[in-house]
């Protein structure tokens, strides 16, 4: 039993030292978007291309990130959704790793979280689908309780609402987690939807053109369709943060 403790202790002191520094910190926040290679990442972060390699080899040999091979270059991402929630919860608490300036319109307006929609975006759907009994809303749904996730139940709307968004509903609980999860926003300081439910929908809008990547950050953009669709099928309304895409 010590020896498994011992173990444990040595694994979280471990993870301690890897997230100690500030610029891994913003390697794993920038991995959230999804993968990325060194160059890409030292573009972002405004290091040298030696510095950002060693935080990657001990952000790998911390178990906090993975590479794959892609021709001649090595492409970087997180290990897994529990160390997205780790990095989401991270910036929650600190109010943002990144310097104020990389907190764009775009950023707030909607972006991804991990593999599931945050920002503005993100907190308008999760109070649409409240509204429509897809999910019943959080026991703990105020910030400063001190939550900053949790499971939900979903409501008596579920299967309808999803349907009418075209989000299966059985393939997304077969997945092995959490079928409908939160995280409090950290711009909004608002829940938005995560678990496999949020990154089903997440597939789903960019499957039908609804948003749309914004190349090299984390921000998406809401198309005119999208809009349409959102306005007609849940009532969203978000102003434009600088134009819209058709």
């Amino acid at each position: 039993m010590s020896t498994e403790s011992e173990s444990n202790g040595s694994r979280s002191v471990d993870l301690a030292r890897a997230l100690a520094d500030p610029l891994r910190l913003v390697i794993l926040e920038q991995l959230m978007s999804g993968p990325a290679t060194v160059s890409e990442l030292v573009s972002v972060c405004g290091a040298s291309q030696p510095n950002v390699s060693n935080h990657l080899a001990t952000l790998r040999s911390s178990g906090l990130v993975r590479a794959s091979s892609l021709g001649r270059q090595k492409v970087y991402e997180l290990s897994g959704e529990p160390v997205a929630r780790l990095v989401e919860a991270l910036v929650s608490v600190s109010g943002g790793l990144s310097p104020p300036r990389r907190i764009t319109a775009g950023i707030a307006q909607a972006r991804t979280c991990y593999d599931h929609l945050a920002g503005r975006l993100g907190v308008a759907l999760f109070g649409a689908l409240v509204a429509r009994e897809a999910i019943e809303p959080p026991l703990l749904s105020d910030p400063r309780m001190g939550r900053d996730r949790g499971t939900l139940s979903l409501g008596r709307e579920a299967d309808r609402v999803f349907a009418s968004l075209g989000v299966e509903m059985d393939a997304a609980r077969r997945e092995r987690r959490s079928l409908a999860s939160y995280c409090v926003d950290w711009t909004e300081r608002s829940p938005h939807l995560s678990g496999a439910l949020g990154a089903a929908m997440w597939r789903r809008f960019l499957e039908t053109g609804w948003v749309v990547r914004e190349p090299g950050t984390r921000a998406v953009v809401i198309t005119r369709r999208g809009r349409g669709e959102l306005r007609r099928l849940l009532g969203i309304e978000l102003d434009s943060p600088g134009g819209q895409r058709s």
